[in-house]
């Protein structure tokens, strides 16, 4: 059976067992905790593109930022994975510390177990977050709902949504834990493993998603001191976007990798990126040619599509960028895209930009390099939302395909406007009425 037997579980801890450090390890060990999808996301983003004004499917209501998402009866695929993982996650949590340990070997493995497992479920919690709740700097984040915060894998009552700012705290809980612990070693035994790099790189996305700059720049630069390998594009062929992929990649901290099949056979083909998009990177930029070769359609495999979800160097580094940028040290930002630019690039130039121009820049660099990444290109968006010389409305259109003039124009998306949360699922509501929806 192997770790199987552990994972497949119910949210009934009388279901699974764990004993021994070495049943947890084999727990944390699996791949599943390592994949999910946060497809949906992307989907609401301005990086994907339907040719057509689809009628038919929750990606298409998606897309368009329709009223309703979901039918009453479809099941959120992402929402439900993400709980499936916590679950997991919470057990060992939860019952690693009882357990008797034999020897001092295995009372560091359970330290470095626990750490771990802390930084997955951050990981977890601050997707959820920024899916389903609004983004931290848009106030009120002791307000506003974001999910519902299960920790105990026994619970029993149904639980509402906490606030953003209950879930951000639990995640910056969660992580700064892990960097306390001294066993945790700076990288993983592989990608799938977190180690302290991970739980930094982690701490600078949450901080930098709180608008705290200074400690989103501290946390990269002590990820960056841990690791800041580059990957040159010009020695690979394919886009790395499996564990695999990423496994062989010396920029990921932690690997994480989504999936999906569904979108693929309903639509007979893989997502579109927005013509408009593409129209931004240069001839030579090989990230554009390894992802899309030379047309607008996503690499992919098998009759599924495959994304990387990782956290690593480059994101480091763009955050590095944008909290030099906000203080106006647009040299020093410049010099950071510009090492990015000569490992993505043919043969790159120098990127040049004006005080005024720089955080725009880095933000344009930025989603070159994060799209279809499991959401963060939605999250820059409702953070952009925020700045009026970064905001802007969002249209669905059809482009001729010679000309790309807008032929036809679908729906909207204003700045800040609600339609940027995901719907929460009407079956998930049924079962708990404790969920409150987010307005359309």
């Amino acid at each position: 059976m192997g770790c199987k037997k552990f994972l497949d579980v119910l949210p009934d801890t009388a279901t699974v067992n764990p004993s021994t450090v070495a049943d947890f390890e084999e727990m944390i060990n699996h791949e599943d905790l390592s994949k999910c999808s946060f497809y949906m996301a992307d989907l609401m983003s301005d990086d994907a593109y339907f040719e057509k004004n689809i009628e038919k499917d929750y990606y298409a209501n998606a897309y368009f930022w329709r009223d309703n998402i979901w039918t009453a009866g479809e099941d959120d695929k992402t929402y439900n994975k993400a709980y499936e993982i916590i679950l997991q996650l919470n057990i060992i949590l939860s019952k690693l510390p009882t357990i008797t340990v034999n020897n001092p070997s295995e009372e560091s493995t359970r330290s470095v177990l626990l750490a771990q497992a802390k930084i997955h479920r951050a990981w977890f919690y601050l997707q959820l977050a920024n899916v389903y709740g609004t983004d931290y700097t848009a106030g009120s984040v002791d307000k506003n709902p974001a999910v519902p915060l299960v920790l105990d894998p026994g619970h029993t009552e149904k639980k509402g949504r906490a606030t953003v700012k209950e879930v951000y705290t639990q995640i910056l809980k969660d992580l700064n834990d892990a960097v306390a612990t001294a066993e945790l070693p700076e990288m993983g035994k592989s990608v799938i493993h977190p180690g302290r790099a991970s739980a930094l790189g982690l701490l600078a996305r949450t901080y930098l998603y709180m608008g705290d700059y200074a400690n989103a720049e501290k946390n990269a630069t002590a990820a960056l001191a841990i690791r800041d390998t580059l990957l040159n594009f010009k020695e690979i062929k394919y886009y790395p976007l499996s564990l695999l992929d990423q496994a062989e990649s010396p920029e990921v901290y932690l690997a994480k990798s989504g999936e999906d099949v569904d979108y693929y056979v309903v639509h007979r083909k893989a997502i579109d990126a927005d013509p408009m998009f593409l129209a931004t990177f240069s001839w030579d930029d090989l990230r554009k040619e390894r992802a899309f070769g030379y047309g607008k359609t996503f690499v992919h495999r098998s009759g599924k599509m495959t994304f990387n979800y990782s956290i690593g160097v480059t994101e480091m580094l763009f955050i590095q960028a944008e909290c030099l940028a906000r203080k106006n040290q647009t040299a020093a930002a410049l010099n950071i895209l510009n090492r990015i630019q000569r490992a993505r690039m043919e043969g790159p130039s120098d990127l040049t930009a004006t005080n005024e121009e720089i955080l725009s820049l880095v933000f344009a660099e930025r989603r070159k390099e994060l799209f279809f990444h499991g959401g963060l290109r939605l999250f820059d968006q409702k953070r952009m939302n925020r700045d009026p010389k970064l905001r802007k409305t969002i249209k669905r259109v059809l482009y001729d395909d010679w000309s790309d003039e807008v032929v036809e124009e679908y729906a909207t998306l204003e700045p800040n406007s609600p339609r940027y949360l995901m719907q929460i699922a009407p079956k998930i509501i049924a079962i708990n009425p404790l969920i409150v929806p987010n307005p359309r």
